[in-house]
């Protein structure tokens, strides 16, 4: 019987390329998801990721929430205009509140 010492790669257990930009925006979503650390620079950064990935047409803006405004009222007023003025719809993602 012969055994067999090298690996070989089946069909599944090939890792598809990942794009840097999607790792940083799960990486974003996901601190500022947590308890502290979020400020105005990281709201910025995630804002733009969000907005470019959006362009590419990457599926992953559609589950992630999309931009808003660092400190923002309970109502929303600033992140309101701001996706009025970026011209998303409920289409593009189900959270926006134009």
């Amino acid at each position: 019987m012969k055994s067999y010492k090298v690996w070989q790669e089946g069909w599944f257990s090939k890792k598809s390329p990942e794009d840097e930009d999607e790792e940083e925006l799960q990486r974003l979503g996901q601190k500022s998801a947590g308890r502290g650390g979020w400020d105005k620079k990281e709201q910025e950064k995630y804002n733009d990721l969000w907005m470019k990935l959006h362009k590419k047409g990457s599926k992953l803006t559609k589950t992630m929430t999309p931009p808003s405004v660092y400190g923002d009222d309970s109502w929303a007023t600033k992140t309101i205009k701001l996706h009025k003025k970026l011209r998303l719809t409920t289409k593009d993602n189900p959270g926006v509140m134009s």
